[in-house]
């Protein structure tokens, strides 16, 4: 008899799997789970690596199913302006960034917050004494938006309006451009100026962010964009066997770019490396912005008489891309959060549909209306969503994202449950670097609708909240689903991946404001121990 590679003999093991829900070990052998129960502890040999996990609680690998890993290495540098709420602290943080630097040295920011500059234009001359005149570049907490110094927008060449292929904007006053860049064509534009992460750098920024997210039970991650750098570094740590992540990869696919996506669909054929850990998953379309900034694609405008667009001026041309990836084999993903966006990317869904054994998917779907909601499963299409979002939406509504939808929009935001109880699948993530890639938090968000610990603030908005299983199942069996793969991931079967996350206790029955304490004691990819405390 073939010993296992890896046995974990005595544990409590909850394997999302209807057959059987629970057993008590684990064998896995190149990788794939070959044995359960006493049929997994006959396998032990000599050479069999035995992980002991007596009281502890295993689950399928969790699935950050909506990240921007290499992205966000790369732009989570520099002074870090999450939690700074007023324009004093945010200018406070830039001046201590920029204090060390050379005069012509750029400064870097990120997590900007909008709460900082309400009652304001975003605006350079609000940034330009605090960096000392120097180049400097802010990105928003959403990533859609990008504040720019006077210095910078010089060495970036922007000196005034500019007409792009989608609703990007240069904003610009009536003394040229005021340094925001609204939404993500326009932003990059800007950033291509910042002076890049040498490549040996970034590489080891997402192998140690990799690692780190290992640390916290994650064993794949989707990454839903082509943003520069993800594609190479991705290849250079497959090639290199020091990817610890198995990874879903969506390249975005703007409306400039439709007619060259086939041939980029062909180039990215060959991604993937010896362990096979990277795959070409999807394409990543915009069907509008994000709320905060106004780019939203709401049936009515939000209360500034903004968010009434989508980011394709010719919506055609989305449906058309769609019809493209699909004749590649590729399903689309579709950044969906204003009610209108949802809309339109599902009828266009019902137009074209995924490849067999692919499914279409919404991400965030932060506005849906009730017509809707039962789409996604008639459609069979998934919403990947993230609940830790919410923690930025106050229960009185006095922040940014609530006063721009109004009360009656936002007591519908954030629909988790009542798609799953249409009958629907609902898939989960951190949208990192927008917000922690803890799942644990992210666990307890989907349950509590507010941030964890934070027990005297009430939920945001009517709809309930997640069950503990409903949300285990958001980072397991729907991620799976969301890929195409329940058949082999998701779940703790014969035959499916040895994709494991361990934990200290049970994460179903620890309350949802203690899960960011539950201790993550190991954690498997492919059959290998990536993380053992």
């Amino acid at each position: 008899m073939t010993t296992a590679d890896l046995v974990i003999p005595d544990a409590h093991v909850l394997t999302m799997d209807r057959d059987r829900p629970v057993t008590d070990a684990i064998a896995v052998r190149d990788g794939v789970i070959v044995a359960l129960g006493a049929d997994a502890r006959a396998l032990i040999g000599p050479r069999t690596e035995v992980l002991e996990a007596i009281a502890h609680t295993v689950t399928p690998g969790l699935t950050d199913c909506h990240q921007h890993s290499v992205m966000g290495a790369g732009s989570t540098r520099g002074a870090d302006l999450v939690g700074a709420v007023t324009l004093a602290e945010v200018q406070r943080r830039l001046a201590e960034q920029a204090a060390p630097c050379g005069p012509n040295d750029w400064v870097v920011g990120f997590g900007g917050e909008y709460a900082a500059f309400a009652g304001r234009a975003i605006h350079r001359d609000l940034i330009d004494a605090a960096v000392d005149g120097r180049p400097a570049f802010i990105w928003m907490s959403d990533s859609h938006t990008a504040l720019l110094s006077t210095a910078a927008l010089r060495l970036a060449g922007l000196t005034g309006p500019r007409e792009f292929a989608d609703r990007s904007e240069i904003v610009c006053d009536e003394r040229g451009p005021t340094g925001e860049l609204h939404e993500m064509t326009a932003c990059f534009l800007g950033y291509r100026a910042v002076p890049p992460m040498p490549r040996g750098e970034m590489s080891a920024r997402v192998e140690e962010l990799f690692a780190e997210q290992n640390r916290h039970g994650v064993t794949g991650v989707h990454i839903l964009d082509d943003a520069p750098g993800t594609v190479d570094t991705l290849a250079e740590l497959d090639a290199e066997r020091r990817l610890s992540m198995r990874v879903h990869l969506a390249p975005w696919c703007p409306p400039g770019e439709v007619d060259n996506l086939a041939q980029r669909i062909g180039e990215l054929r060959s991604l993937g490396g010896p362990d096979g850990l990277v795959k070409l998953a999807a394409i990543k379309f915009f069907a509008d912005g994000a709320i905060d900034g106004g780019g939203a694609w709401l049936h009515e405008p939000d209360c500034c008489g903004q968010s009434h667009r989508s980011q394709w001026k010719d919506f055609d041309r989305y449906a058309e891309a769609v019809a493209i990836a699909a004749h590649a084999g590729l399903p689309a993903w579709t950044h969906a959060i204003g009610d209108r966006a949802v809309a339109r990317a599902l009828d266009v869904y019902a137009e074209h549909a995924a490849p067999f054994g692919t499914r279409h998917r919404i991400e965030h779907a932060e506005v849906l209306s009730d017509a809707d909601v039962p789409r996604f499963a008639a459609l069979d299409v998934v919403a990947s969503m993230q609940p830790t979002h919410m923690d930025w939406s106050l229960p009185d509504q006095s922040d940014n994202w609530s006063r721009r939808v109004g009360p009656e929009r936002a007591a519908k935001a954030w629909r988790c449950a009542d798609i799953l109880a249409a009958g629907g699948h609902v898939a989960l993530g951190s949208d990192w670097p927008v917000a922690a890639f803890d799942p644990r938090r992210t666990l307890a968000g989907a349950q509590l609708r507010r941030p964890a610990g934070e027990i005297g603030r009430a939920a945001y908005g009517a709809s309930v909240g997640l069950t503990a299983r409903q949300a285990l199942a958001g980072y397991t069996t729907q991620a799976a689903y969301a890929a195409g793969e329940e058949r082999t991931a998701g779940r703790i079967a014969v035959g499916c991946r040895a994709d494991l996350t361990v934990f200290g206790g049970d994460p179903l029955t620890c309350p949802p404001d203690d899960l960011p304490e539950l201790p993550v004691t190991a954690t498997v990819v492919a059959g290998r121990v990536v993380h053992r405390a």
